[in-house]
């Protein structure tokens, strides 16, 4: 990311915490950008698909794929009220009076994040009229400028930077979701009894398809089941459709997925991925806490004080690695389970130093299940980034 002088220009003081956050004596929250993922979906490919992938039954859902529930909504809109409540109490102008500080930009891509931006509106900005808005044609390259045609990662620097992740598909937690997962889905397939198509034991391997690459083998596979087992159990089916694992599912979850962490580690969270993919996200969102201007998201003025980005876990995942972030929960397993919100907040003193905070807001696992987030606020993580969010 190019490095502006007005940006140099001003000061940043980085300070970390695990327990939430106070508000600092004599500051002023200035600015605030929200990057969200969408709410509780069902899995991208139909049952017959997954069914046909994995050898597990996968149940039908009351959506066709891809898309979020009306379940999803409500848990969504509980966490969207919660971090509403958490910057109200902090004294945040934008949300305490109808002004036009508040901007909502979604990813255009899927209808479910048109609809997370659109549950963001309903419930951020009480009666202010507030409405998200997208890119209407074409893939959006504040949330993808590869799919966008923007960046083309580099593809040496990719598969060095894959081959170095390799041995995290090795790992002795990955190693054991994965065989909880072999158990649970098709138990024989690594034996020849079943159909071997179903083993997850074949390495992971980094593949190009119109020069962008993509994740293949058990730990992809494995990921992708561990996700979707994860989304059954936080739309709230019921325990007969985890088939033997029924008897203790959140212990499943977390087993899994950490297949589905080493996934999004592999590739998703590669720094030259992760730069080319979302690089023109980052840079919006180190333009608008500099108060400079937002080129890529149409609406952002010099007024506006609050950003909503309505995106996806891989969002987050690309974030995460350009800013150096890192998190995990007690009570959730998912790093980016639907509905997480990461934030960054511009803080002003009295002697006028800025301060730049980020933050990590979540539900827990039993919180998605039942559609609230009553500890939202107490769970909030303060986090250290490992690259400056201002340069």
């Amino acid at each position: 990311m190019k490095k502006t002088p007005s940006v140099l220009l001003l000061l940043l003081s980085l300070t970390g915490c695990s327990d939430g956050a106070s508000v600092p004596s004599g500051a002023v929250l200035e600015k605030v950008v929200l990057l969200s993922r969408h709410g509780i979906r069902s899995p991208t490919a139909s049952a017959t698909v997954l069914r046909e992938k994995t050898g597990f039954d996968w149940p039908e859902w009351s959506v066709a794929p891809g898309e979020m529930t009306p379940h999803g909504a409500v848990a969504l809109a509980a966490m969207v009220q919660a971090v509403r409540t958490h910057y109200v109490d902090l004294g945040f102008d934008p949300l305490r009076s109808c002004s036009d500080g508040v901007r909502i930009w979604a990813d255009g891509a899927d209808h479910r994040t048109q609809q997370t931006g659109q549950v963001w509106a309903r419930n951020l900005a009480l009666n202010c009229h507030v409405s998200a808005q997208w890119q209407e044609h074409g893939p959006d390259p504040v949330f993808n400028a590869i799919a966008a045609g923007r960046a083309v990662p580099s593809k040496q620097d990719t598969e060095q930077a894959f081959v170095s992740m390799l041995p995290v598909s090795k790992s002795s937690d990955v190693r054991r979701g994965l065989q909880a997962l072999q158990t649970l889905m098709a138990p024989g397939a690594c034996d020849g009894v079943a159909h071997t198509a179903w083993c997850l034991r074949d390495d992971a391997v980094l593949e190009w398809k119109k020069g962008a690459p993509h994740l293949s083998g058990g730990v992809a596979r494995g990921g992708m089941a561990a996700e979707n087992l994860l989304l059954l159990y936080s739309e709230g089916f019921g325990m007969d459709v985890f088939g033997s694992a029924k008897a203790d599912v959140p212990g499943l979850l977390k087993a899994v997925l950490p297949v589905h962490e080493a996934e999004s580690r592999m590739l998703r969270r590669l720094p030259v991925v992760a730069a080319a993919r979302n690089g023109v996200m980052a840079e919006g969102i180190q333009a608008f806490l500099a108060d400079l201007p937002v080129t890529e998201i149409p609406g952002v003025t010099g007024s506006t004080r609050l950003l909503v980005l309505a995106g996806h876990d891989t969002n987050q995942d690309a974030v995460a690695a350009i800013f150096g972030l890192s998190w995990a929960f007690e009570d959730q397993p998912d790093s980016t389970a639907p509905d997480t919100v990461l934030a960054f907040e511009r803080w002003r003193y009295p002697d006028r130093h800025v301060e730049v905070k980020v933050r990590i807001f979540h539900q827990s696992l039993e919180e998605l299940r039942a559609g609230q987030a009553s500890g939202v606020e107490r769970s909030m993580q303060t986090l250290e980034p490992g690259n400056a969010i201002l340069p």
